[in-house]
């Protein structure tokens, strides 16, 4: 047998079923013995956190590419077919019946993109909003949202401290809507 090359393929797959695809293709290639064509499968995600009521902080995984997934295999007529028939794939990213391998640059950009995104935030709030501080040494004041910094996950609040609009730094988790 000679050794062929791998190459990197993008699959389309239902979204929000990537991981499932992911699993169903490690368990396939092994029910198969195609660990020699079916090499790595990966799903491009970054974390995000959610501040909930109370402030409670859920960190999520969420998909820089939903309904893609990437493969690293040996295209053969086996292989293919068996990536192919996997359940919840659509199909190769490509030209007809021919996956195109995604290049070195193009692979190397998106994890580049993977590693460069950090956790970020999500909130309700918006700047004008009124928040209660719930936690902390201003815990009861209430103020006016003037900044949000959702990669650092922090808000900047106006309050009235002495008779006078002071700003503070707050943490999502620690104020809530009025």
């Amino acid at each position: 047998m000679t050794e062929r090359a791998s190459d990197w393929y993008v699959i389309q797959v239902i979204s929000g079923t990537e991981e499932n695809v992911k699993q169903s293709l490690f368990q396939r290639r092994e029910s198969f013995g195609l660990e020699s064509y079916i090499l790595d499968v990966f799903v491009p995600t970054h974390d995000v956190v959610s501040v909930r009521a109370g402030g409670t902080k859920v960190k999520k995984k969420k998909n820089i590419l939903p309904g893609y997934i990437l493969v690293e295999m040996v295209v053969t007529n086996e292989s293919w077919y068996i990536v192919r028939n996997t359940p919840n794939v659509t199909g190769f990213l490509g030209a007809g019946n021919v996956p195109v391998p995604v290049s070195a640059a193009e692979l190397d950009k998106l994890k580049g993109t993977i590693d460069d995104k950090e956790e970020t935030f999500t909130t309700k709030f918006m700047v004008g909003d009124r928040a209660v501080i719930t936690k902390g040494p201003f815990e009861g004041n209430e103020g006016s949202v003037i900044e949000i910094n959702e990669k650092k996950g922090l808000l900047k609040v106006n309050i009235n401290l002495l008779w006078r609009d002071t700003p503070i730094e707050l943490d999502f988790s620690q104020v809530s809507t009025k």
